[in-house]
């Protein structure tokens, strides 16, 4: 497995821990916070490496246009998670609504990375 791949698959299984478990625990953790900001920072530099190593031009794909959007969602639902540890209130209701559908649409940048 190269390196690249190996950040991608980290974020995978970081943040898929983070969610189900905050999923079938409905409570935050503190390891939670840190297993979930290790997966986004494994996808940020994936995808920092990915950009720098890309030898063409970018191209708008399902994967390029769901895996940046995918990346904002992921960076918006950990500062959700980081204010709901913090503060609480609107920002866990926030995480809890948000939860499965972002990581969903994660899978989808995933996938389709997998598949083009």
């Amino acid at each position: 497995m190269r390196a690249l791949e190996f950040l991608f698959f980290s974020a995978l299984c970081f943040y898929t821990l983070a969610i189900w478990a905050y999923v079938s625990q409905n409570t935050f953790r503190t390891w939670m916070i840190w297993v979930f900001g290790v997966g986004l920072a494994a996808d940020i530099s994936g995808t920092i490496f990915l950009c720098v190593m890309a030898t063409t031009e970018l191209t708008l794909n399902i994967h390029t246009i769901s895996g940046f959007f995918s990346l904002l969602i992921m960076a918006i639902h950990f500062m959700w998670a980081l204010l709901a540890v913090m503060i609480g209130g609107r920002f866990e209701e926030y995480f809890r609504c948000y939860a499965i559908p972002a990581w969903c649409i994660w899978m989808v940048a995933f996938v389709s990375g997998i598949i083009l």
